[in-house]
């Protein structure tokens, strides 16, 4: 699962990308700078503090830093090869007044400057859809698939982003096939400065989550600035300065777990002495899959899932052995659909 993140110049795009990804080295593919990040989880610490592992293990994603958008967010199609190879998208844009970074041509309010962008995957798509409507009839195309892209296309004549549409199941597998840009789930990223984050207003603030609620699109504010500051504190400290703003995380943390949850994805974990981990799967993945992230072997030999959800067993002293007792420590079957927090211990025999 790969993020992309774009946005014109000098709307805190890299900065973002560079304080998701912290020291991890960055690698080149494609025309794509690749980082992997760590999704901050309250409840793997806590895990981690009960079971005093050896070593804890964050979730992950991998964000890319894509090259700047010109001042119109225009989308070149090498830009929009790019885009597509991805599975989400975080477009970045700016909303902050430090006269330090100066603009690379007139200022642009942050709603404007995602309409824009929106506007360009929009066109983009019109522009596949009439060169595929526009050929003689492709061999092997049915009616319904033909329907379907005439359903397409009315959407983005009406300036709506197909992930805005409610598809159904017969649906998603010729969107998956076209790979539009706009069938992307988006997550924007508004830039700030200190002063707004206190007073919670910017400017072009109430257009830009109107458009974005529209869509269906989740919106994270971030203060480069200070993220950037906090990044190079201890955990102590970090949670003093946050709280002197009236924040419990920073946005970079709110920002890493909001793209998990764009990306339909959840985490189980697995406890013990020497590791506190958590794993990524996408929600309701059947308890056998969910052994093979594991290790393939527990997936092969698979004979039941003993479980516990992570809030149950807290309010159960944190004990795995009085979760047992009481019987709260379930036997589940291959086709269980792993919740968020669950922990998990795999019986398996091979």
């Amino acid at each position: 699962m790969k993020i992309g993140i774009v946005g014109p110049a000098s709307a805190g795009k890299t900065t973002l990308f560079r304080l998701l990804t912290g020291a991890a080295p960055a690698r080149s593919k494609g025309g794509l700078t690749i980082g992997t990040a760590h999704v901050p989880d309250e409840r793997l610490d806590r895990l981690s503090a009960v079971f005093k592992g050896k070593k804890t293990v964050y979730a992950t994603l991998e964000f890319c830093d894509l090259p700047p958008l010109g001042a119109k967010s225009e989308i070149s199609g090498e830009t929009a090869g790019k885009l597509k190879s991805l599975d989400a998208l975080t477009v970045v844009v700016r909303a902050h007044r430090d006269p330090t970074v100066p603009w690379p041509g007139e200022p642009v309010a942050p709603d404007k400057a995602f309409s824009s962008f929106q506007e360009e995957m929009i066109l983009t798509d019109l522009l596949q859809l009439d060169k595929i409507l526009g050929r003689k009839k492709d061999k092997g195309r049915s009616q319904e698939e033909t329907a379907f892209l005439e359903k397409c296309q009315s959407l983005l004549e009406e300036m709506k982003p197909l992930s805005s549409a409610n598809w159904d199941a017969g649906e998603l597998p010729c969107l998956r096939n076209y790979a539009f840009l706009s069938s992307r789930p988006v997550l924007v990223a508004v830039n700030i400065d200190e002063e707004q984050l206190q007073d919670h207003i910017y400017d072009g603030q109430r257009e830009l989550l109107s458009l974005c609620e529209k869509a269906s699109y989740p919106v994270i504010e971030f203060c480069g600035t200070l993220e950037i500051d906090i990044s190079e504190m201890d955990k102590e400290e970090q949670a003093e300065y946050l709280a002197a703003y009236g924040l419990k995380q920073s946005g970079i943390a709110r920002l890493a777990a909001a793209a998990y949850r764009l990306l339909d994805l959840i985490s189980f974990f697995t406890v013990g002495e020497d590791e506190v981990r958590a794993w990524t799967v996408k929600n309701f993945t059947p308890a056998k899959k969910a052994a093979g992230k594991v290790h393939s072997d527990m997936e092969r030999g698979f004979i039941r899932a003993e479980v516990i959800n992570f809030a149950e067993f807290m309010s159960l002293g944190a004990s795995l052995k009085i979760a047992r007792e009481l019987g709260k420590l379930r036997l589940e079957g291959k086709d269980y659909p792993v919740c968020d927090g669950d922990i998990i211990n795999f019986r398996f025999n091979v």
